[in-house]
């Protein structure tokens, strides 16, 4: 080897991206501590289908959470809605701590998310920027803006974010990758098609045609794996969840009004404010226009039109196909694809308005304030009654496994272990317990509202109040 023959850094020598990295780490670690179970559907789902596959029953799910239609048995095929990827990357996890898997897939969250930090520094390098400025946008990614506390769960949100943002670093530059990449996104989300749409734009003339399709392609071959597994079931689901506008339609058995394409938009222009906070609290409320600013700046590199055709058009796009869906936050989790651009265009952006101060004077104010308002809306999440942390207490009467009716059957399986069937408001439940001869119900918290039944309005004859929310069947017949 030459005298002047480079020399590879050691993995374990610090270099600022893998700095980032363990700063990052810490501080997922950290917000991951405050959440001590899934409190939404979407990490319950991908938690309990990786539970399954760890433990060698494949991919399927015990809860039927949409009863537009009802599959012959309780446990059936997973992914029919929810995309494969999230749950894949969580499998390895489960099976090291099969016991209790939550920290095991928070773990695999909080490895994702910390990967936001070192790809904002690669996007700000990307943008020529100083290596203060590199440090600003990496340090801004780690404080996670508004998805502090939900990045840290098995969910979708830090999986799109890192794979969405180095789609679009890719984009224009490398063509293969970019190929790879939206494939992955369109199976992460069931919107990401629209990721790749939008990146095929960095590339002028037909050169960006194999992007829109690789998207397009991944997202068709998966549905139609689906139409294979679930068939005219499947069809008939994605039809409801398509055709209603509010989530209570997709809950219930009864027919939902399709609304026309004059609905449609009516209903997205009436959701035009909480698409706006939504962008207002993803970003901290300090990241929009410094950004917004720096890519004007730039809007004649072909390389960034992407951004802003995905910011513009997915919020759109997704109300219109799937309202009810896009409404209950598909916007806040398809947004975290733009997350970690926009803190290096916004850095970068806020470097280039230092003409008075010193140049690190409003980036360092920048990532003051990232990290101030990141805390306070984590705290202020830290305050909001994460529903269904009580059910597994509540349900102690009950025996293991067993199939219950429940307000969250996809949380109470993920949680608790018991498979089961949404218990909604104004739906004919009679079908339900004759079909999967049910013998518990879980009503919903007196203050918790998404058209499921409460206890003061349990709708079944027959049935014995047995707890605070628990509901037995009288004479226990034998589940079929």
């Amino acid at each position: 080897m030459g005298l002047h023959s480079p020399v590879a850094a050691h993995p374990l020598d610090p270099t600022p991206p893998k700095m980032l990295y363990l700063l990052a780490l810490l501080w997922h670690f950290y917000w991951a501590s405050t959440v001590s179970a899934p409190g939404d559907w979407d990490p319950a789902y991908y938690l309990s289908v990786a539970r399954h596959i760890a433990e060698g029953d494949g991919a399927v799910t015990d809860a039927v959470w949409n009863l537009g239609w009802l599959p012959p048995e309780l446990r059936h095929a997973a992914d029919l809605h929810w995309m494969p990827l999230p749950s894949r990357v969580l499998v390895p996890f489960v099976s090291l701590a099969p016991r209790n898997p939550w920290p095991a897939t928070q773990l695999c969250a909080c490895l994702l998310a910390a990967g936001w930090a070192p790809l904002a520094w690669f996007w700000a390098a990307r943008l020529e920027a100083s290596t203060a400025i590199r440090w600003c946008a990496g340090l801004i990614a780690v404080s996670a803006g508004g998805y502090v506390r939900t990045v840290t769960t098995p969910d979708s949100i830090a999986l799109y974010g890192l794979l969405g943002g180095a789609a679009f670093l890719a984009a224009s530059q490398r063509l293969s990758i970019t190929l790879a990449l939206v494939a992955a996104v369109a199976v992460t989300r069931g919107d990401g098609f629209i990721l790749g749409i939008a990146a095929a734009l960095a590339w002028p003339g037909r050169r960006g045609w194999p992007v829109a399709l690789a998207g397009l392609g991944a997202f068709a071959a998966w549905s139609m794996r689906c139409w294979i597994v679930g068939g005219e079931g499947w069809l008939g689901m994605r039809a409801r969840v398509a055709g209603s506008l509010r989530l209570s339609e997709i809950l219930t058995t009864s027919e939902p009004h399709v609304p026309t394409v004059v609905e449609r938009f009516a209903f997205m222009v009436q959701h035009v404010p909480s698409m706006l906070t939504v962008a207002f609290i993803v970003s901290g409320g300090v990241l929009i226009w410094p950004a917004l600013l720096e890519w004007l700046k730039r809007r004649q590199d072909r390389g960034l039109w992407p951004l802003l055709a995905y910011a513009l058009c997915f919020p759109p796009i997704i109300h219109m196909l799937v309202p009810a869906i896009a409404a209950e936050g598909s916007v806040y989790r398809s947004g975290a694809a733009l997350f970690v651009p926009m803190c290096a265009l916004g850095a970068v952006g806020a470097g280039n308005l230092t003409k008075r101060y010193h140049p690190w004077f409003l980036p360092g104010t920048l990532v003051v304030a990232a990290f101030v308002s990141s805390a306070l809306m984590g705290r202020k999440y830290e305050e909001v009654r994460l529903p269904g942390l009580a059910d597994c207490e509540a349900l102690s009467m009950v025996p293991k496994g067993e199939p219950l009716l429940s307000y969250d059957p996809v949380g109470v399986e993920a949680r608790c272990g018991y498979p089961g069937a949404i218990m909604a408001r104004g739906a004919d439940l009679a079908p339900l317990v004759e079909q999967y001869g049910f013998k518990w119900a879980l009503a919903a918290p007196a203050d918790f509202e998404n058209g499921t039944v409460r206890a003061a309005e349990f709708p079944l004859k027959g049935w014995t109040r047995v707890g605070e929310r628990v509901f037995r069947r009288e004479g226990r017949p034998e589940a079929h």
